[in-house]
């Protein structure tokens, strides 16, 4: 079915519950690459994504750059130690994207702040099938926001479509939130954690998982 429409999914706490997994394999990697010193109120960070994350709090520690190296090591033991970790999916998403895929006219695409390793990885472990072209993660790219409108253009791509016609961000944070308002698209919350911050912000729908996500004009 050609699509015309579209659909960006983050993936922690929206597709899988493994934002605590996540967060404690990363605090662990910060520390074996050598980190002395970490604030773990990550969302206080002016991008919130691990490669910028773990830049900043690299470089205040040891004043030197968060080398490539580094980031390829960082990714692989993150990678390693999320695999040790048991991922299961939130409610209804593998059925959901395939859905979507199989018979609606919206294509599907995945932007995280999460590195690409460990985020193939979450998506697999649900039985979740897709293009390298559909994943768009944080491995040189620092702003949720340009990894979002990257997803975008990578989407436009492998679909064949010049320009979709109306484009929906799922995500379970006010960062995702607060990207989706910053480049004008629609936005539907997924999860209770984040409920009432949410709509405190404006988000007019938060599912409490994804067998609730219906499609509405």
């Amino acid at each position: 079915m050609r699509k015309k429409n579209l659909i960006v999914f983050d993936i922690d706490g929206t597709l899988t519950d493994s934002v605590k997994q996540h967060q404690k394999a990363f605090t662990e990697m910060l520390y074996e690459v050598g980190a002395a010193e970490i604030n773990s109120e990550f969302k206080t960070f002016k991008h919130h994504t691990d490669t910028f994350i773990a830049k900043e709090i690299y470089e205040n520690t040891n004043q030197i750059p968060f080398s490539e190296a580094k980031i390829i090591e960082f990714e692989q033991g993150l990678t390693e130690k999320i695999s040790c970790s048991i991922i299961n999916e939130i409610r209804g998403a593998k059925k959901l994207i395939e859905l979507l895929e199989n018979e609606t006219d919206f294509g599907v695409c995945f932007a995280t702040g999460s590195l690409r390793r460990p985020a193939k990885f979450k998506l697999k472990s649900i039985g979740i099938s897709f293009d390298e072209k559909q994943l768009v993660a944080s491995d040189k790219i620092h702003e949720r926001e340009k990894i979002v409108a990257t997803a975008i253009d990578n989407a436009s791509e492998y679909y064949n479509v010049e320009k979709f016609e109306r484009i929906i961000s799922l995500g379970d944070g006010l960062w995702d939130l607060i990207t989706a308002r910053n480049l004008g698209l629609e936005f539907i919350g997924v999860g209770l954690k984040n409920k009432k911050v949410l709509i405190e912000n404006g988000a007019e729908t938060v599912y409490k998982n994804l067998t609730e996500f219906e499609l509405v004009a």
